[in-house]
């Protein structure tokens, strides 16, 4: 299973380097159409949606966690989002290895 960012193109080339792939979004139109695309990805296991864009829609992305097993869809701050969140303790716990 793979895991698949979605959000800002900056962020989205951070998480590239990582070895997450990345799908840079610049609006809630794409944001929304990207997400539709990776849900029917059969390889993905965690979607990590940038919380700028999630915010736009978040009736969408709330629906889609609460009926959804796969793939998990989690929201990570974006570059214009403040969180106190640690986000190595959140990806830990998901995937059940220590990073």
């Amino acid at each position: 299973m793979k895991i698949l960012f979605i959000g800002d193109a900056t962020l989205s080339q951070g998480y590239s380097l990582s070895g997450v792939k990345g799908i840079p979004v610049s609006s809630k139109e794409e944001f929304l159409s990207s997400l539709e695309s990776a849900l029917k990805m059969e390889d993905v296991g965690v979607v990590l949606l940038d919380s700028d864009y999630s915010s736009m829609a978040q009736e969408v992305v709330s629906s889609l966690k609460i009926k959804r097993v796969l793939p998990i869809i989690m929201e990570v701050p974006g570059r214009k989002s403040f969180a106190e969140v640690d986000l190595k303790s959140i990806i830990s716990r998901m995937m059940g290895v220590k990073v």
